[in-house]
C-alpha cells in the first residue's frame, strides 16, 4: 500500500544534497557515430559512462535549421518504466523538438533498450530497497547525460532542459529539484505522493518545491488508470502557483488524441521559456 505525504518542503528551505550521485569531474569516455541524416536533423548514437560503471547509449537529434554552427539549447528525454530510447513518442518528442532548433537526447534507462542484459533480472517492483536504488541510478545517469552534453560545443549549457513521461517523469522532478543546470522540465503523466514506494528524499511530492521558479509544464490525462488523478494533482498542487498545468481527456497513453500536437505543445514550452542562467549584477559602487 502507498502511503501519501502532506505538502512540499518550505519555499525557504535550505538547499539539500542530491539524495543521488553525480561524477561531474569523472570521465564519461564519449563516443558516438552517424545513424541518420536528413534535411531536417541528424541522428546520432551516442555512448558514455554513466554513474555507476556502465555504459549508457543514447540517441542525440541534432537540428539542421540555419544558424546551425551556434550553441543550441539541448533537451534530456526520458521514456516510461517499460520503454526505450526508440519508443515512438520519444522519438517524435526529439524530432519536434529539433524542428524548432534545439538538440535532444534520449538515453536508455538502466536495464530497458540496449542495457537489458539477456538473464539478468531487473529489479522487482516490490522491493523497495531494489527500486530505490534504481530510481537512484535513473537520477545518477541524468546528471551524467547533462556533463555530456555540457561537453558539446554545439550546446549552450546555460540552457539545459528535461521532458519526462510516466516513470521519466517521476524520477525527473526529483533530479531537476536537484540539479540547477536544468533550467525547463517538462512532465507528461507524472506523478507524487509516493512516499511509501520512495521515501521522502525521492518521492516528488516532497522535492518539487525547488524546482520554482524555473519553468515547469505537466501534462496529465483524466482518464489515467496509472497515474490516478489525485497522484497527479498533490505533485501539482506540492509545485506551486507557478507551474503550468494541462489535462487531456484521455489514458496514460494518450490514446485517441493527436499525439504530434501535445508533442507540439511540450516542444513549444521548452523553446519559450528555456533561459540561460540569469547573470549576478555586480554591487553598485558606494559614492565618494
Amino acid at each position: 500500500m502507498i502511503a501519501l505525504c502532506q505538502g512540499a518542503p518550505a519555499a525557504d528551505a535550505p538547499p539539500a544534497a542530491p539524495p543521488f550521485r553525480t561524477a561531474h569531474n569523472a570521465t564519461l569516455k564519449a563516443e558516438e557515430r552517424e545513424l541518420e541524416s536528413n534535411r531536417d536533423f541528424a541522428k546520432l548514437r551516442v555512448e558514455f559512462n554513466g554513474i555507476e560503471g556502465d555504459r549508457v547509449p543514447g540517441h542525440l537529434y541534432l537540428p539542421k535549421a540555419a544558424g546551425a554552427a551556434r550553441r543550441r539549447p539541448a533537451i534530456l528525454v526520458q521514456h516510461g518504466i517499460g520503454d526505450r530510447k526508440q519508443a515512438e513518442y520519444v522519438v517524435e518528442c526529439c524530432k519536434l523538438i529539433a524542428a524548432r532548433g534545439m538538440i535532444a537526447l534520449a538515453i536508455d534507462a538502466p536495464h530497458r533498450g540496449e542495457r537489458k542484459v539477456p538473464g539478468a533480472k531487473s529489479p522487482e517492483i516490490w522491493n523497495l530497497t531494489e527500486v530505490r536504488a534504481w530510481f537512484r541510478q535513473h537520477c545518477g545517469d541524468y546528471s551524467r547525460a547533462l556533463d555530456y552534453l555540457a561537453t558539446r560545443p554545439d550546446v549552450d549549457g546555460s540552457q539545459l532542459g528535461y521532458i519526462g513521461f510516466s516513470w521519466g517523469a517521476i524520477t525527473g522532478i526529483t533530479f531537476a529539484a536537484h540539479d540547477p543546470r536544468v533550467r525547463c522540465v517538462g512532465s507528461v503523466v507524472g506523478g507524487g505522493n509516493l512516499l511509501g514506494a520512495l521515501g521522502p528524499e525521492l518521492d516528488p511530492a516532497r522535492t518539487v518545491g525547488r524546482i520554482a521558479p524555473r519553468p515547469l509544464l505537466f501534462l496529465n490525462a483524466t482518464k489515467d488508470q496509472v497515474v490516478l488523478r489525485p497522484f497527479a494533482e498533490s505533485l501539482h498542487k506540492a509545485a506551486g502557483k507557478g507551474a503550468v498545468v494541462r489535462w487531456h481527456e484521455t489514458d496514460h497513453i494518450f490514446r485517441g488524441t493527436d499525439r504530434p500536437r501535445i508533442m507540439g505543445e511540450l516542444a513549444d514550452f521548452m523553446k519559450a521559456h528555456i533561459a540561460p542562467l540569469p547573470l549576478i549584477a555586480p554591487p553598485a559602487p558606494r559614492a565618494p
